[in-house]
C-alpha cells in the first residue's frame, strides 16, 4: 500500500484550535468543528516552529509560548505533508511547521495525529513518511542528548 502525503493531515482543514496542553516534553492541540463530532488531537513531541508575519519563533525564543497560545480559536486553512519536509499546518497568518533536526529528538515519535471519529491516526517516526532525512535516527538509531527511550 502506498502511502498517501497529507490525506490524514489536511482533514484538520476548517477546524478550529479548541485548546493546547504543555507538559514536559511534549505538545498538544485539540480541535474542534461545529459541524463534525470528533476533536482530533495533533500530539508533537518535538517542538514545531511558529511562523508569524514578524518572522519565525523557536521553542526556548521569547516569546514562544505567546505565538502558541495566540493560534487559539483560530481555523487551519491548509495543511502540507511531503517527502523529506515534515509537516505544516497553516492557520490564517501563522503556521506551525515542524522539520526537525537530529538533536532535537527526545526519543521514537516526532508527531501523532489521533482522536477522529472513523478511529483515523496517524504516528510519524524519524525515517518515516515526511522524515526520510532522519532514517539514520530511526527506531534503531544512536542515542541522542535527552533520548527518553529506555536504555
Amino acid at each position: 500500500m502506498t502511502y498517501e502525503f497529507n490525506a490524514l493531515l489536511r482533514r484538520l482543514v476548517g477546524y478550529h484550535l479548541q485548546s493546547i496542553h504543555l507538559a514536559g516534553g511534549y505538545m498538544q492541540f485539540t480541535f474542534s468543528s461545529l459541524s463534525l463530532r470528533d476533536n482530533p488531537v495533533l500530539t508533537f513531541e518535538v517542538m514545531p516552529v511558529v511562523e508569524t508575519p514578524a518572522g519565525p519563533v523557536v521553542n526556548g525564543q521569547w516569546g514562544y509560548a505567546d505565538a502558541i497560545r495566540a493560534l487559539i480559536g483560530h481555523h487551519v486553512t491548509d495543511t502540507e505533508e511531503s517527502a523529506g519536509e515534515g509537516l505544516r499546518v497553516e492557520f490564517a497568518e501563522t503556521a506551525l511547521n515542524l522539520q526537525p533536526a537530529a538533536e532535537e529528538l527526545l526519543g521514537p515519535v516526532i508527531a501523532v495525529l489521533s482522536d477522529f471519529a472513523d478511529g483515523g491516526a496517524r504516528t510519524w517516526e524519524p525515517g518515516g513518511p515526511a522524515f526520510e532525512y532522519l532514517a539514520a535516527y530511526g527506531p534503531d538509531r544512536q542515542r541522542v542528548a535527552g533520548d527518553r527511550r529506555p536504555t
